[in-house]
């Protein structure tokens, strides 16, 4: 199911339309910028750049404060019961008309208000107090978008009532498709999906953008309960966007998985969904990965997460070779691919967004990137040939291969005996200038098991607890007995780059801390670790 289209953006809107201020002049000399999270930039679309003006800077919340005894309608018109988030027309009537409407309507209320004997903004002689290229002001708006939680709170909101035959669902009131037989949008139970499959970043000839949705929908939304005296979410700017605001939403802990009848596990495989279309197992043949869907579903605040264009499967885009559904990016690509915006969403470039969390990076981020050649396939194509002959046809048949391979994978993986592991160590690499390091290895050993066995993530792909050895003792096999740090880190710095022995140690305690998130000991208190030398000591040496 999808994000409910509330906001997400980090910059400052940009509404095609030119507008004039209510309040006190905005556009003042000052050293100091103002933040505002309602800030608006304002510009009518023109084919002619030599007769373009500034872009003009609307405060949104500063002209609702000051029309409190009006509601939208004093800005914004009305189209089958629902506000237009254009400035006082439906539909744009191009350049110069459009400009002659705002100028009018903007600087009569301006007038109007100064008639009054109020502050009000500026007239039609006061052009650069709006068009200006520089502002007193800056956008701080931060984005914001439905996470789990406040996507569980509308689903199970009294006040949106559900449409159709739902009775106990509401998902209709959100969720909706086109349907070209019917020409008008439609809900269809079990279909839901983002609205950014169709609702894309700019505006297309046969849908709103994104952004104008999740403003116009929610909000009319919000208004409309509000009217009806119920329970409604907010209007204005800053209740979304300002991170303040954002910090105090009610949170929902323990929220149930969305309900739109996804499998629980499902085995990922070209091959195999090519051998069940055609009843012809292919000779070559790669191994197929059983997917835990309900886990990845967890650990993901949407959909759209992982499913970026469709609902559908990877496959149906993903080809063997690529398509044009995928802008030619293949299946392997798709899956394995790590750091290209392109294959953002991929499995290992998801993977490699997990280890920079801090329980994993501090051995992750210094340890020697590996190439997709030298990775273990294994560890997720792990479903063998002979488990597939004969070839599984039946759904049901598919799930339960899939499913017991992923319960061999929820093994404990056995804590290294205590006598193994050394309980202290010490480095004396400065004993001519400080007192030996004394590192309680066993106690960081022990801690670093610890926070391994919270992510399922972790226990498959590190196999052993010995594989914890190589976030510190790394270019070497995971072994109990790793060679000392000596064998290749020399008093001073190697020809080829290697530091020496004293900048490994720095280097490699220092940055795990620091990736950690560990305060102490900090990077520059020398003496939290190396007792420094009395002065009789270093004439004694």
């Amino acid at each position: 199911m999808s994000k409910l289209p509330l906001c997400g953006f980090g910059k400052a809107l940009v509404i095609p339309f030119f507008i004039f201020f209510l309040a006190t002049p905005f556009f003042v000399i000052s050293s100091e910028i103002e933040s505002r999270n309602d800030l608006i930039f304002i510009q009518l679309s023109d084919d002619t750049a030599t007769r373009q003006m500034p872009d003009a800077l609307f405060l949104h919340d500063k002209h609702t404060r000051a029309l409190a005894d009006s509601d939208c309608s004093k800005c914004h018109m009305k189209e089958k019961g629902e506000f237009v988030f254009k400035f006082n027309r439906i539909k744009d009537a191009g350049y110069d008309a459009d400009k002659k409407m705002y100028h009018a309507k903007c600087i009569g209320c301006h007038q109007e208000k100064r008639d009054q004997g109020v502050n009000s903004g500026p007239l039609s002689s006061e052009c650069r107090l709006c068009h200006s290229r520089t502002s007193a002001y800056q956008s701080s708006a931060m984005p914001f978008g439905m996470d789990k939680s406040l996507h569980y709170r509308h689903e199970i909101a009294e006040s949106i009532p559900s449409t159709g035959d739902e009775k106990d669902w509401n998902c209709g009131a959100c969720h909706h498709q086109y349907d070209p037989d019917l020409e008008k949008t439609v809900y269809v139970k079990g279909e839901e999906s983002t609205c950014r499959y169709c609702h894309k970043a700019e505006k297309t000839e046969t849908a709103r953008s994104f952004q104008t949705v999740a403003h116009e929908d929610c909000i009319n939304c919000h208004l409309q309960l509000k009217s009806d005296d119920k329970k409604a979410g907010p209007a204005e700017c800053a209740a979304c966007h300002d991170a303040e605001n954002q910090s105090k939403i009610q949170t929902i802990e323990e929220v149930p998985r969305i309900r739109r009848n996804q499998p629980d596990r499902a085995l990922l495989s070209l091959w195999l969904k090519e051998a069940v279309d055609s009843g012809k197992p292919s000779s070559q043949f790669m191994k197929p990965v059983a997917f835990d869907h309900k886990s990845h579903e967890a650990g993901v605040e949407n959909c759209y997460s992982c499913h970026h264009s469709s609902m559908s499967a990877c496959v149906e885009c993903h080809t063997r070779t690529g398509s044009e559904k995928s802008d030619d990016t293949r299946l392997e690509s798709a899956m394995h691919a790590a750091g290209s915006p392109v294959n953002r969403k991929s499995c290992i470039s998801c993977h490699n967004e997990k280890v920079q969390k801090k329980d994993c990076a501090g051995c992750h981020s210094q340890m020697r990137r590996k190439s997709f050649t030298e990775t273990d396939c294994i560890k997720c194509h792990a479903i063998s040939r002979e488990t597939l002959d004969p070839v599984p046809v039946d759904d049901k048949k598919i799930l339960k291969i899939a499913e017991t391979e992923i319960n061999l994978r929820k093994t404990d993986v056995p804590q290294i005996p205590e006598k193994d592991i050394p309980e202290q160590v010490t480095i004396d690499v400065l004993k001519d200038q400080y007192e030996a390091a004394t590192f309680p290895h066993r106690k960081i050993v022990n801690a670093l098991f610890a926070r391994t066995q919270k992510s399922d993530l972790a226990t498959h792909f590190h196999g052993n607890a010995k594989t914890l050895c190589v976030g510190c003792h790394h270019h070497t096999p995971a072994s109990l007995t790793p060679p000392k740090c000596a064998s290749c880190h020399g008093i001073s710095r190697n020809p080829d780059g290697r530091p020496g022995l004293k900048g490994a140690y720095h280097v490699q305690c220092i940055r795990c801390h620091t990736e950690m998130g560990m305060e102490k000991p900090a990077a520059t208190d020398c003496v939290a670790c190396h007792k420094q030398k009395t002065e009789s000591a270093l004439l004694s040496d």
